[in-house]
């Protein structure tokens, strides 16, 4: 990897890790709780889900960028050169991914009681129907659509 290459990768990171963190400030000064730090987790490891499992089938992916707004965030991660075929699971890896982390966490909390199960139902909820009915799942449906028509 060529030295400009890698400071490109490093500053990426940055900017991404810089947004997360923007999206986690911004809400915990407007709501002052805790679960702020949560729900950015939960919005991190859903676009981490997409690239990995995007970066797996060979697709060029970019570092997630997160652009924050009071209450809610958007993730956006930039996908090239991934086969149509393999569009649907890399839509719904995102929700994947967040939802298993938020099961094991419901688990953890069952004995070590770090937050309210019923909030932790409103994120897994929440992550669940935003994820079926907003972008990812328009993606998913769409290109399940596609590939039908090509069959």
């Amino acid at each position: 990897m060529s030295s400009s290459s890698f400071k490109k990768k490093i500053k990426s990171f940055i900017i991404s890790a810089g947004s997360i963190g923007a999206f986690a400030a911004i809400n915990y000064t407007l709501l002052h709780t805790p679960l702020v730090f949560l729900m950015a987790f939960v919005l991190f490891i859903h676009e981490l889900g997409h690239y990995i499992i995007a970066k797996y089938h060979k697709a060029k992916v970019s570092y997630p960028i997160f652009l924050p707004f009071p209450i809610f965030a958007i993730g956006l991660t930039r996908i090239r050169d991934l086969p149509l075929s393999k569009v649907p699971i890399v839509a719904l890896s995102g929700m994947l991914f967040s939802v298993s982390f938020l099961i094991s966490l419901f688990i953890h909390n069952y004995f070590l009681l770090l937050f309210p199960t019923s909030i932790l139902f409103i994120i897994l909820f929440s992550e669940i129907f935003y994820n079926i009915i907003g972008f990812d799942g328009k993606k998913y449906r769409s290109a399940k659509q596609k590939l039908n028509t090509f069959a």
